[in-house]
């Protein structure tokens, strides 16, 4: 039987990753390592508790994983050998959710944007639809197949444990910038004419993917909307935004246009992605406006890394200054100085969970990087002149009269 045709016809027919498991430890280990976010997230990510599931798994049943982040892994049995499709999720990616999950687990709110990207590059899919093409494919190439069940794991139950507080040391974000450099290269040859130089730019940009979880051929290139998309992040890219931002934003268009019925639907999707760059363009050239080169790449990684404890060593590698004239040019251009940047970024974010969430204070304070709630409350009220319960009562509807 050709298992790799059934393989493929999968992958084909669901657009998900397909792999073919043969008791090899390499594979589950090269699984962990690409799709698993986070161990306490995921723990049936992994490839200890993927190798002992498929030791205890029955032959004639479909299985589903479903992990803290609502993030799926289907797999099961064919002819001795097990395939896994996936990882996937059921929705599209909601922040107010996710934040509340980080939350709970207590990770700080430098994890939102790695988890974000992570998730919105997985595709939209439904159990039923799995399901249904999972066996349509057995019965295709084995007729008289063994009729399957279903069963969903929901996660491992573990014993209880003193809640461990994650410090995110370090977040890779170098296949994003690996992108951005082969698409621009591409841009490059073309914009000068280099004709004797564009076919192989285009090459090196498919093998660049190869490394890169081959982002070439994901759906971020696939879309009928890829052209305006690419055109859009290149735009927004001239004008200096982080491409992190900018990825942000268009992988989460990718992933609702992928969930889309209707060309009414996926219109609306390309004008919210379009609305949400624009607006992201206008307030980070009013934000930086008359900062130079350096301090921008400061202030780009302070707000993406707000919620740590950021060394003066860093933010000088960074910048490529000193530390006297990094604080001094710093102060210059931004009129304040890192910690009250730092303060700012993490006041406005808690700021927006105090209007828009129900969440306590001791909850938002340590997400937003404040292990002291009370010292959070003190910086909260010299940034607005409010505590946070007065900030937030203040958007509170008053109760009519009887």
């Amino acid at each position: 039987m050709d298992l790799d045709l059934f393989r493929t016809l999968l992958h084909n027919l669901l657009n998900v990753h397909v792999i073919e498991y043969d008791n090899d430890p390499s594979t589950l280990a090269a699984f962990e390592d690409t799709c698993c976010f986070h161990k306490t997230l995921q723990p049936m990510f992994t490839a200890d508790s993927l190798s002992y599931l498929f030791d205890s798994m029955n032959a004639d049943t479909l299985y589903e994983i479903v992990d803290k982040l609502d993030v799926c892994l289907f797999f099961f049995q064919f002819d001795r050998r097990i395939f896994l499709i996936g990882p996937y999720v059921r929705t599209e990616y909601i922040d107010q959710n996710m934040q509340k999950i980080l939350i709970e687990n207590r990770m700080p709110a430098s994890y939102a944007t790695s988890l974000k990207l992570y998730y919105t590059a997985l595709p939209v899919l439904h159990s039923h639809q799995i399901r249904h093409t999972v066996i349509s494919c057995i019965a295709s190439f084995h007729p008289a197949f063994t009729e399957y069940s279903y069963r969903r794991l929901l996660g491992f139950h573990e014993e209880v444990r003193e809640t461990k507080t994650y410090q995110q040391e370090s977040v890779d974000y170098s296949r994003i910038y690996q992108r951005y450099h082969a698409e621009n290269h591409l841009l490059k040859m073309i914009e000068k004419g280099k004709v004797e130089n564009i076919i192989q730019a285009f090459e090196e940009m498919q093998q660049e993917s190869s490394s890169i979880m081959g982002l070439f051929l994901s759906t971020v290139y696939q879309s009928p909307t890829a052209i305006l998309r690419a055109l859009a992040r290149k735009a927004a890219e001239q004008s200096g935004l982080s491409v992190i931002t900018i990825d942000k934003i268009t992988q989460n268009s990718v992933q609702r246009l992928s969930a889309s019925s209707s060309i009414k639907e996926q219109t609306r999707h390309m004008y919210t992605m379009l609305i949400e760059l624009t607006t992201a363009v206008r307030d980070h050239l009013k934000n930086t406006s008359g900062y130079s080169p350096a301090i921008i790449k400061v202030t780009e990684y302070l707000s993406l890394n707000y919620t740590q404890n950021i060394t003066t060593d860093t933010l000088c590698q960074i910048s490529g200054y000193s530390p006297s004239y990094l604080a001094k040019t710093f102060k210059n251009e931004t009129g304040s100085t890192v910690t009250q940047y730092i303060a700012s970024l993490r006041c406005r974010q808690a700021a927006e969970m105090l209007k828009e969430t129900c969440l306590s204070i001791q909850d938002i304070s340590s997400y937003v990087g404040y292990s002291d709630n009370n010292y959070f409350v003190k910086v909260f009220k010299k940034m607005t002149g409010m505590t946070p319960s007065e900030y937030r009562n203040s958007f509170q509807q008053p109760t009519a009269a009887p």
